[in-house]
């Protein structure tokens, strides 16, 4: 009964093998909380959002481009990594599995995006290879894409200050008094700059503040105490957690909006713009400290060039030590050979002289 069992779950060689059954076993079997869910294509438009948020190149990007694929299964883990299965076209018993360009973030090109991989339809050895060869690479590409996010986000987050500090005192009278409604509209578009560049990151932020919580101890102590790391990375964690109770508040109140209620549109716009007042606190302190999280990624990056080179040195090393040449461009060969004299001078020195 249970070989029948066995062989009716078994495709035949000439079906291809199951998708949906294929991505509920690969979610079972990576490391932490991983749901699968699985979609058709009526048609061949059906497939290309999925194309556009792609991350990578390879056998995923060309089968999305070239073929029409009947169905897709996404993977999401509890930290928000996304995963995307295909068909292999011309191949039953195979699967392609890519990673998906995170959400709420700008991914440049300086970012170097992790390739898909090509996996048997056997789930155990197809969740070996997406934990050996993608989840590694797509972590790392993660982290560099949030930081370069950040790196520009805070950048822009300085020219809103700036510009604020320019046509604020403008808008005030000697005692600093507003003199008309334009000082609070322009003080409603500051704080919808600043919270457009802070909140992306009450999603990306805490993972970003783990990784340089665990890097803080192997950076130089002069350089932690010169940046202030872990003073700012406390106000950062600070502003983490307001910016989240704000957010939340706005969630609950544009949730009891009734969408088919004249004054809903105004209601969501009066809402979005009281939280952005709300988070002008926290946003102004994550802007004004989390650029400590971007220097320490370029001392944690410059840590690892270095061991870099010293195990390219180290192994450089050991191979001219096993070379063959090595015995003779030795200490004690070289100074040997340098207490002997020339070749052939031997026997001219004691060939007898002919009278």
């Amino acid at each position: 009964m249970a070989e029948a069992s066995r062989l009716a779950a078994t495709p035949r060689p000439q079906e291809r093998a199951d998708l949906a059954l294929f991505a509920e076993a690969l979610a079972a079997r990576l490391s932490g909380s991983w749901t699968a869910t699985t979609r058709e294509h009526a048609a061949y438009s059906d497939q290309l959002p999925l194309r556009e948020r792609l991350w990578g190149f390879g056998h995923a990007r060309w089968a999305l481009s070239e073929f029409v694929l009947q169905r897709d299964a996404v993977l999401t883990s509890d930290s928000g990594a996304e995963l995307v299965v295909v068909d292999r076209p011309l191949r039953r018993h195979e699967f392609l599995v890519a990673a998906l360009a995170p959400r709420g973030i700008n991914v440049t090109d300086a970012v170097e995006a992790p390739d898909g991989i090509v996996v048997s339809a056997e789930p155990a050895r197809a969740a070996s290879a997406v934990a050996d060869r993608l989840l590694p690479r797509y972590e790392q590409a993660v982290h560099q894409a949030r930081i370069e996010h950040l790196a520009d986000s805070v950048a822009a987050g300085e020219r809103a200050l700036a510009e604020w500090d320019a046509v604020s005192d403008s808008l005030c009278d000697a005692d600093h008094w507003p003199l008309d409604d334009r000082y609070g509209l322009r003080q409603q578009q500051r704080d919808a700059e600043m919270w457009a560049q802070f909140g992306p990151f009450l999603d990306h932020g805490p993972a970003l503040l783990a990784h340089a919580e665990e890097t803080l101890p192997l950076l130089d102590a002069r350089d932690r105490a010169a940046g202030r790391w872990p003073d700012r990375m406390r106000a950062v964690r600070g502003a983490l957690e307001a910016g989240a109770r704000v957010q939340a508040d706005f969630r609950a109140t544009s949730d009891a909006l009734l969408p088919d209620h004249p004054r809903s549109k105004a209601a969501f716009a009066e809402a979005v713009a009281e939280r952005n007042a709300e988070g002008w606190d926290c946003a102004l302190t994550w802007m004004q400290n989390a650029g400590a999280l971007v220097d320490m990624a370029r001392a944690e990056r410059a840590l690892q060039r270095g061991a870099e080179r010293s195990s390219r040195s180290a192994r450089a090393e050991a191979a001219r030590a096993r070379s063959p040449l090595a015995a003779r461009e030795s200490p004690a060969a070289t100074e040997a050979s340098a207490t002997l004299p020339p070749a052939g001078r031997i026997g001219r020195d004691r060939r007898p002289r002919s009278h």
